[in-house]
């Protein structure tokens, strides 16, 4: 499957991002701090200590956590974090069981926030390199979406001009651009990065709608990644102003979505 995009699908009403193409790196330099305690709940990897309460593993002290959550080698990684030890202790049977149903079904019987642990994040490896991602305040993902651009633009730069060493400086991504394409984030929405062109020191970054959001876990194969999709945007950077611009093209398509 090609690697070079990224894919966002939000279901605001609970709290969960589903994504392809933001990395752990992305994660841990968009969050505004790393926690300092996680818990794994899933048996698949280890941490540094255990809960006898629970039988989870944990990672604790933020270099720790920083550490775990940037090895590529581990997977898959299915935490959430928590700010105290002994708040562990205090989970149910019943809220233990919820958080193994995660783990094995990726998916949530209650959402997993709970005021004992006061966790802001909850996130899982699933199939295929995708993530999917609990955020307690989904505006913690803008820095993440942020960050995640960024790298992508950069790497993309870095690749065709390689023999020249030109590095490419890439400011933010402004909070109104990520606004207007909010709407496209409860369907399903792809930046193409594998497909930017380059025009008038301008790169053109394709924007596709999802149209059938139920096809999504049935990708296996390059090509089924754009079957269910239309080009809505072009997300453009100028590289002489340092600066991000929307080109909207087919506005019925923010507009509709717009309404949900």
């Amino acid at each position: 499957m090609r690697d070079n995009f990224i894919y966002i699908n939000m279901e605001e009403l609970n709290n969960v991002i589903f994504t392809f193409g933001i990395s752990d790196a992305d994660l841990v330099n968009g969050l505004s701090e790393v926690p300092d305690k996680i818990l794994l709940i899933d048996n698949s990897v280890e941490g540094n200590r255990v809960n006898t309460h629970t039988h989870f593993q944990m990672v604790v002290g933020q270099n720790d956590v920083r550490n775990f959550l940037l090895d590529r080698q581990l997977r898959p990684k299915k935490w959430l974090d928590f700010q105290d030890l002994d708040d562990v202790d205090l989970l149910m049977p019943t809220e233990i069981a919820e958080l193994l149903y995660l783990s094995h079904m990726e998916t949530h019987l209650n959402l997993p926030f709970y005021a004992k642990l006061q966790n802001r994040y909850a996130c899982l490896d699933i199939h295929d390199n995708f993530k999917k991602s609990y955020f307690h305040r989904l505006k913690d993902f803008s820095h993440i979406l942020d960050i995640s651009m960024k790298r992508h633009l950069r790497s993309m730069h870095s690749k065709r001009w390689t023999m020249f060493n030109r590095p490419l400086a890439v400011n933010d991504l402004s909070d109104e651009i990520i606004n207007q394409l909010q709407p496209l984030f409860r369907e399903g929405v792809i930046f193409a990065f594998d497909q930017v062109v380059e025009r008038k020191r301008q790169y053109l970054i394709p924007v596709f709608a999802e149209l059938k959001p139920e096809q999504q876990p049935t990708w296996h194969e390059q090509e089924d990644v754009f079957r269910y999709t239309e080009r809505v945007a072009t997300l453009i950077y100028v590289i002489t102003e340092h600066r991000w611009k929307l080109n909207i093209e087919r506005k019925e398509a923010f507009d509709v979505l717009g309404e949900l």
